[in-house]
């Protein structure tokens, strides 16, 4: 009997190492220690149901990486180009997976499928931005400075909105994100200081200036939403060519309100991701920073040789930051 309460008491200390593993909310796990494909140039990540990582890389293809090895799909053995840059990826509920770059390309695991202003009312062969709602409708960018606009893709027809059609104000969608009531949001950018927010719900705009935001954004970044169905964004200021600006880096709206918290001033928020606690991930210039909700945790010297130009969140909860020679993961 006492060796079998031996072994339980093990049994249970075994177990309580092993979900200690995983981080709590709120706390940073900040060792990057493992590194995976070397010499790729990694401009985004995406992540299937299957575990499956998709890998959009700047002139080196398209990457599937999962336990059992790496395949690059390119001019080779698919259409993606030597020249294409892979902006964007996601996936919808049957695994396709959606890949933006000059045009919208589908692989269902079988075949690529391109789509672009020579077979489709697409307006722009420029993407760079691509989500996918509840109901498997791909939104994606179409749209260069004040040429093209959003595209809505259900599978059979296309829908195409622009400032003449619609209630755009900009031609240029910076970034795209769908909330859990399948609302859309824009991030949309006509030049420096002249930004805006859009919602599109059930078919009715709504635009949001700076006086509705509460700050001026200088250009937007990405966008992302978090668990409480508020939209996180990055503002950048690359354009700027200032060491030092004064305005909001990040911004979390809920529609009614913004808060903006700051870190360094001297700092650059190129992007961001929000992970499964609500952790804003922001991709700098030369690093990464981390906002809890609470405090910043600024890491700005251990991917500065080479950037950061993607942070994603696995499906085991790892963090990957794609950087302009590989991927670094949090273990």
């Amino acid at each position: 009997m006492k060796k079998l309460t031996f072994l339980f008491a093990i049994c249970i200390l075994l177990l309580s190492c092993e979900k200690s593993n995983e981080l709590s909310p709120g706390v940073i796990n900040t060792e990057f220690n493992t590194k995976i494909l070397d010499g790729y140039f990694i401009q985004s990540i995406a992540f299937d149901k299957l575990g499956n990582a998709w890998i959009g890389t700047f002139k080196q293809g398209l990457i599937k990486y999962n336990a059992q090895g790496v395949t690059v799909y390119n001019s080779t053995n698919s259409m993606i180009a030597d020249t294409s840059v892979i902006y964007d990826l996601a996936i919808d509920s049957k695994n396709n997976v959606w890949i933006a770059c000059e045009g919208l390309i589908k692989y269902d695991g079988t075949n690529f499928t391109r789509y672009n202003s020579s077979n489709t009312p697409i307006p722009e062969d420029f993407v760079t931005s691509v989500e996918i709602d509840s109901k498997d409708n791909v939104w994606f960018s179409s749209c260069r400075f004040r040429q093209g606009g959003l595209v809505k893709y259900n599978g059979t027809d296309w829908t195409v909105y622009t400032p003449d059609n619609s209630d755009l104000p900009v031609h240029f969608v910076q970034s795209i994100a769908i909330d859990k009531n399948d609302n859309v949001w824009l991030a949309l950018n006509e030049v420096v200081n002249d930004s805006y927010l859009a919602k599109i719900a059930n078919g009715q705009w709504t635009i949001y200036t700076s006086a509705a935001l509460g700050f001026k954004p200088y250009y937007f970044g990405n966008i992302q939403l978090d668990s409480k169905n508020r939209l996180c964004g990055a503002v950048d200021y690359s354009l700027s060519g200032t060491a030092y600006n004064d305005g909001a880096q990040v911004f979390i709206f809920d529609g009614k309100t913004s808060e903006s918290p700051e870190f360094d001033k001297s700092k650059n928020v190129k992007f961001l991701t929000v992970d499964k606690h609500d952790n804003i991930w922001c991709g700098l210039d030369g690093g990464y920073a981390v906002f809890n909700g609470e405090k910043w945790t600024v890491e700005g010297s251990k991917f500065k040789e080479n950037g950061v130009f993607a942070i994603e969140q696995s499906n085991d909860g790892k963090m990957w930051i794609g950087t302009g020679n590989g991927i670094y993961i949090n273990e």
